[in-house]
């Protein structure tokens, strides 16, 4: 259609209260009708939008359509529900411009939806597939959608209330159509296809609004019409196209507030006019809905909060128990807080985000106080009370049941999407860009195994082009040459019984948002804390498939820690449970993936993702024979220690068995590279000259003191993989591990290392002292090293990761060169 031409408009898709039954949970729920907005209402909201006519497509129903007939440039239409007889499947109709006496007919015949298509087509009546992907009841499959392609030529690809991925799939579906396709339907289904070109569709647009906020946001486009007449009649010769919008779930979620809205007000304050409480103004202004005229002293999160305050005097406030106290005075806060909701994110968000970041903000802070005095009550020991403090996020989640509904009910149909999507040689348009990932981690700035993988295998997936996002929880944003997203945390709790680590408590409700429009594919979650939770719950409400990395061994953690099995017995159940929906979960070596299958994970979803080593970095020539002269030790043979100095990783063990080679003369030194919360325990511990703690190094520093020692002593029981261990081996030192953990799998006893029971010192020091005394062995077990670094490539692991073929060139990207990585914060 010509834009420069006249047009005519319409929203072929509204609703007004005689629309009264809801079809989601939350409405269902507090017993509020569907919709709240007068007849008169939409028709004048419609009119100020730029409509030129105006209908109302109640359910089943044409009431409201009657009582605006007298009005200029309106006509009868409904929102008909059909089924097909195979299973009982409801199908959405739209039907326009029918009389009173069509719709008693259609309602005779709308139980069967090719009943009703034929009557529709004999009295040339305009009727449109609304929404033509959403599962109503839930049993809308791909051959029943195959099905309404072949009955029907118009369908609604705009809908202002419906999240835009499945009307923009089935749009690129439908235009792509093709006689072919159109034939081999029809012989796969027995239909005869409607009209002379059935593979040429037409299409609408209609808000579909319920709550009175989105009127005409979506619509429908004609050539310019004088009249009534003849605008049905461009309809029915499809002469038309969609126009406007289509909605999010945030949008659906300020409805859900709106018409909350209503219904309280029609409950508790029927007889009454503007409603300045608390609770009305609150609610009203979460809907999106303007506010009522202002009250002299402020806006309207100032007049609240003031009304707040004077409402619970001092002694009122004094019967309030713990819990409501700490709802009024944070709801206060927030609402005294004139740079926060109201501002938040300043011109960048659109206006219908504003009123979520506000409930974003209440909530999140909320929820967070709950989780700190949690955590306190724990860690004083008192359960009891700590599972009442849990219990108390009770109100907050039943205030945030709007958006958990909206988010949900948009995404319910996911899998359904992706089945039509690989049915049809079209697909939606994100998914012909390639599969977009997010990778979820709790630890990122910090110096460990967990982030080494990540930044690596992250960069290595920027160089070839692959879309991976790694998402964080970091006060400050990493700095990094690959893309991060970073949620700036609510807040922080110390971590009961582990030293000096706290947790992020991560915005969940922006997460969600975040995901909601990034439209990735999968999700890849690698640590199961704060911010893996909410990924994980995010992805669940989204449809989103998800995959685990099993990266660090938190049973056994929380035994060493506690020396408690039970608890360890608890970690296992709730490691079970945040893997257990996974399509697949990776464990770093085949002996942790045994551990895990005994500890109850299902086998077939369980694979191998072992790790690589960058040669260029770590590699015997890196060697400096003056190197550790900066601590004052000699030329001796130097044993290696490089990790996280902390109480799990056996250091104390490994530091008694050194002293006992000591005691016996041997000629040798042991060098402690990395810093955690037991470093000064052992620096006063094991004062000796001999003994080397040179705290954190990093790049080329890191390099010189792997290849400028002798051989590494890794032993920890609880470390799943053991990077160190690929580095040490990469620059030339056979290592002595556990046999306890996955670092054994690396070393296989005696190819590339020795494998020893580090419960004690004497096993230990005897491995120490075979490595210092038997030459012939200890060069045989260098060349394994050397030889084991070599067959470790991160390029494998990443296309394990990205499950592509690592053997098949033509199915792996070409690398690009690494400035087409910009920095992202």
């Amino acid at each position: 259609m010509n834009a420069t031409q006249p047009a005519s408009r319409a929203d072929l898709h509204v609703h007004s209260r005689y629309s009264d039954r809801p079809s989601e949970w939350f409405l269902r729920r507090i017993g509020a009708p569907e919709s709240f907005s007068e007849p008169r209402t939409v028709y004048d909201r419609c009119r100020a939008a730029g409509m030129d006519f105006v209908t109302l497509t109640d359910h089943n129903c044409i009431r409201g359509a009657l009582e605006i007939a007298d009005l200029p440039g309106t006509f009868l239409s409904s929102e008909i529900t059909t089924y097909f007889p195979e299973n009982e499947c409801k199908i959405h109709m739209v039907v326009s411009g029918i009389t009173e006496r069509d719709f008693g007919e259609i309602r005779e015949l709308r139980a069967n939806i090719y009943e009703l298509r034929d009557f529709l087509r004999h009295k040339n009546i305009v009727h449109t597939v609304a929404h033509p992907l959403f599962r109503v009841n839930d049993k809308l499959d791909v051959e029943l959608f195959e099905k309404l392609i072949l009955l029907f030529d118009r369908f609604e690809t705009i809908n202002g209330s419906r999240d835009p991925r499945a009307c923009d799939l089935a749009a690129a579906i439908l235009r792509a159509l093709t006689p072919a396709d159109m034939e081999a339907m029809a012989d796969r289904h027995g239909i005869t296809p409607v009209g002379l070109e059935p593979w040429n569709k037409v299409f609408t647009g209609g808000s579909d609004d319920h709550s009175g906020l989105y009127i005409a946001g979506a619509h429908t486009v004609t050539p310019h019409a004088s009249n009534v007449f003849d605008f049905l009649q461009f309809l029915r010769e499809g002469q038309h196209e969609p126009g406007g919008r289509g909605g999010s779930s945030i949008r659906l979620a300020n409805s859900l507030y709106k018409i909350a809205y209503s219904y309280y007000r029609s409950r508790f304050m029927p007889d009454r006019g503007d409603d300045h409480s608390v609770v009305g103004s609150v609610l009203r202004r979460l809907s999106g809905e303007a506010p009522p005229p202002p009250v002299a002293g402020g806006g309207w999160k100032q007049v609240a909060a003031a009304r707040v305050t004077r409402f619970f005097t001092r002694r009122r406030r004094r019967q309030l128990g713990e819990v409501e106290r700490l709802i009024v005075d944070e709801f206060t806060r927030v609402l005294e807080d004139r740079s926060s909701a109201d501002g938040l994110g300043g011109g960048r968000r659109h206006e219908d985000n504003v009123h979520f970041y506000a409930v974003c903000e209440i909530s999140q802070q909320l929820a967070f106080r709950f989780m700190t005095k949690f955590a306190d009550k724990i860690r004083q020991g008192n359960l009891i009370d700590s599972l009442q403090s849990l219990s108390s996020l009770g109100p907050v989640l039943l205030g945030l049941a709007p958006y958990f509904t909206a988010f949900s009910s948009q995404h319910k149909d996911e899998g359904f999407l992706r089945a039509v999507a690989d049915r049809f040689s079209v697909t939606d348009p994100a998914r012909a860009q390639g599969a977009r990932r997010a990778w979820v981690t709790d630890t990122f700035a910090d110096v460990n195994g967990v982030s080494h993988t990540i930044r690596t295998l992250a960069d290595l997936a920027c160089r070839q082009d692959e879309s991976l996002t790694v998402v964080t929880c970091l006060a400050d944003p990493p700095d990094a040459a690959f893309p991060v997203k970073n949620f700036k945390p609510v807040g922080a709790v110390d971590l009961p019984e582990y030293e000096s680590q706290s947790v992020s408590f991560p915005p969940f409700l922006e997460c969600l948002a975040w995901f909601e429009e990034q439209r990735f594919d999968e999700v890849i979650i690698s640590t199961p804390g704060t911010l893996g939770l909410c990924a994980l719950w995010a992805a669940g409400l989204l449809g989103i498939p998800v995959r685990g990395i099993y990266h660090t061994d938190f049973p056994q953690y929380v035994r060493n820690m506690t020396e408690d099995d039970a608890l360890g017995e608890i970690t296992w159940k709730y490691m079970r449970w945040f893997y257990g929906g996974m399509t697949a979960v990776y464990a770093p070596t085949h002996q942790y993936r045994r551990s895990l299958m005994e500890g109850g994970f299902e086998a077939d979803r369980l694979k191998v993702l072992p790790r690589g080593v960058n040669l260029h970095d770590f590699n015997p020539e890196r060697r400096d024979p003056d190197f550790w002269r900066e601590w004052d030790t000699g030329d001796r043979f130097t044993f290696l220690y490089v990790g996280r100095v902390s109480r799990e990783k056996n250091l104390d063990v490994m530091l008694e068995a050194f002293r006992m080679l000591c005691d016996e003369g041997a000629d040798a030194d042991l060098a402690v590279v990395g810093d955690g919360p037991f470093a000064g325990e052992l620096r006063r511990r094991y004062h000796d000259s001999r003994i080397v703690f040179t705290g954190t190094l990093t790049g080329d520093r890191l390099s010189a003191a792997y290849a400028s020692a002798d051989a590494f002593v890794f032993p920890s029981r609880t470390d799943t993989f053991g990077n160190a261990v690929l580095e040490a081996h990469a620059s030339g030192l056979p290592a002595i591990v556990s046999d306890c953990g996955g670092p054994q799998e690396i070393v296989g006893s005696h190819h590339s290392g020795i494998i020893v029971d580090t419960h004690t010192p004497d096993a230990l020091a005897q491995s120490m002292r075979t490595l210092l005394r038997d030459r012939e062995l200890y060069e045989t077990l260098r060349s394994g090293a050397l030889a084991r670094a070599r067959d470790s490539r991160w390029e494998q692991a990443l296309s394990l990761l990205l499950e592509r073929d690592a053997e098949n060139p033509a199915k792996r990207p070409e690398s690009r060169p690494q400035p087409s990585c910009a920095k992202f914060g």
